[in-house]
C-alpha cells in the first residue's frame, strides 16, 4: 500500500469512526407537494420576465427555489401530459393519447405509487373531469378528490370543473386534519382556472391586462394560500414542493 492510499484509509477510518460509536436516529422523510396549473404559459408569470404579472406567490417560489429555464410539454393536452409527470414516460410509452379516452394503464407504476410503498400518505385534489379517476392516475393514492361543483355549467368545451377557491378550501380542510405525528404526504394539487373560458373574479379582472391573467393572477392568490398554511403548520421547510404546468396557451397565435 502507497504512502497516499493509507493515508486516504486512515481519513476514512476517522470519520466513519463517530457513526459507528454514536449512531443517530433516522431522519424523517420529507413531505412532497407537486402543484400543476392547468394551460400555464411560462412567460405569463412575473419570474419568467412578464412585467405585468400578478403572480407575487409563485414567483416567490421561484427566488426560494431553482426555476428551470426551459421545460417542454410532453404533450398539449390535460391527462396524457400529466400521465407523463406522474410515471416519466412520453405519450408513446404511457398510452395516453387524448383527453376521455385513453386509461392509465395498471401496469405502469406511477409516483403516487411508489410513496405509497415507501410510507407517505398519499392525497391528490384535481379541478377538471379529464382528471377524474376513472381514467386512471388515482393508482396509488389514498384519496383522490375529484367531485366537481358546477356540473350545469359545463364548459365551453364540455368539461366540468371547479374553481381553485373551492379545491385549495378542501386542500386545507385535509392539510389541516392531519396530525403532527402523521407519517409523511405526497400530495397533488391540480388547478384548472386558466383554462377556457376565461372568467376571473371581478378583483382579478380589474388588475390585469387580460381575462386570462386575471385566472393567473387568482391561481396564484390560492397558491399563496397553501403556502401560508404550510408555514403557520411547521412544514414548510419539510416540504419539497414542486410547481409546474401541463402545457401552455396558444393564446390565438396560431389562428
Amino acid at each position: 500500500m502507497t504512502t497516499a492510499k493509507l493515508a486516504l484509509t486512515c481519513i476514512l477510518a476517522i470519520a466513519l469512526l463517530p457513526a459507528c460509536t454514536r449512531p443517530k436516529a433516522p431522519e424523517r422523510s420529507p413531505n412532497v407537494l407537486v402543484i400543476t396549473v392547468d394551460t400555464l404559459r411560462a412567460d405569463r408569470l412575473g419570474c419568467y420576465g412578464f412585467d405585468a404579472a400578478r403572480t407575487a406567490h409563485i414567483d416567490k417560489l421561484s427566488t426560494e427555489g431553482i426555476r428551470v429555464e426551459h421545460a417542454v410539454a410532453s404533450a398539449p393536452i390535460t391527462m396524457p401530459s400529466h400521465t407523463s409527470i406522474f410515471t416519466g414516460f412520453d405519450p408513446p410509452a404511457h398510452g395516453v393519447r387524448d383527453n376521455g379516452t385513453y386509461p392509465v394503464p395498471p401496469e405502469i407504476d406511477t409516483l403516487a405509487e411508489r410513496l405509497k410503498s415507501a410510507g407517505y400518505q398519499t392525497q391528490a385534489f384535481v379541478s377538471a373531469e379529464v382528471l377524474h379517476s376513472r381514467y386512471g392516475l388515482d393508482q396509488g393514492f389514498d384519496g383522490y378528490d375529484d367531485e366537481l361543483w358546477n356540473e350545469a355549467m359545463p364548459t365551453d368545451f364540455k368539461r366540468q370543473e371547479r374553481s381553485a377557491r373551492k379545491t385549495m378550501d378542501r386542500v386545507l380542510q385535509w392539510l389541516n386534519g392531519r396530525p403532527a405525528s402523521a407519517e409523511p404526504f405526497f400530495l397533488w394539487v391540480h388547478l384548472f382556472d386558466p383554462h377556457q373560458p376565461y372568467a376571473p373574479p371581478p378583483l382579478e379582472a380589474r388588475v390585469t391586462q387580460t381575462p386570462y391573467d386575471g385566472e393567473i393572477a387568482f391561481v396564484d392568490q390560492q397558491i399563496g394560500r397553501l403556502v401560508e398554511a404550510l408555514e403557520q403548520k411547521g412544514a414548510l421547510d419539510e416540504t419539497i414542493l414542486v410547481f409546474t404546468s401541463d402545457h401552455g396557451e396558444s393564446l390565438g397565435e396560431h389562428g
